[in-house]
């Protein structure tokens, strides 16, 4: 949200609620919620990439996405239940995915926005990206200042 203020997020549990929805509650239709509503369409309706695991082909939906990187030739998904090879590059990811939730940190992976734990600067002048699961990686120079923008506000 605009000028540090937080949304609030609250579980509101029914038992006579048939199927799951989430509802936007304001003062005011903003532009700033029109955008919010448009990300949240996209993140739980049907937006998956399709991975390739032992031979086996599986529908990955956009919100189980920890990274997409480069291991060897090949691109893989990486997921909290496993990693997944890829058909698309890296340049047809980056077009795919939407940028209110991954962000590119150097031409060889995108990251999930919600997965970052946090930053730390290294001594060369790029950022060491700290993943909630654990996983370390590196900015490269060329997206440094985008993320600065982006996310180091």
């Amino acid at each position: 949200m605009k000028g540090g203020k937080k949304m609030l997020i609250r579980f509101n549990l029914l038992k006579e609620c048939v199927a799951p929805f989430i509802a936007i509650n304001a003062k005011q239709k903003t532009d700033e919620l029109i955008t919010l509503a448009g990300v949240l369409d996209r993140l739980v309706n049907d937006k998956t990439v399709v991975g390739y695991q032992n031979g086996r082909r599986k529908a990955i939906p956009f919100y189980q996405i920890v990274s997409v990187h480069t291991a060897g030739k090949k691109i893989v998904c990486e997921t909290e239940t496993g990693v997944y090879r890829l058909k698309e590059r890296i340049y047809e990811l980056i077009e795919l995915l939407p940028a209110e939730l991954f962000i590119q940190v150097s031409s060889a992976e995108i990251v999930s926005i919600a997965q970052i734990k946090d930053f730390s600067l290294s001594k060369t002048g790029i950022y060491q990206v700290n993943l909630i699961n654990g996983r370390q990686t590196y900015t490269s120079r060329r997206y440094t200042q985008k993320i600065r923008r982006a996310l180091l506000k």
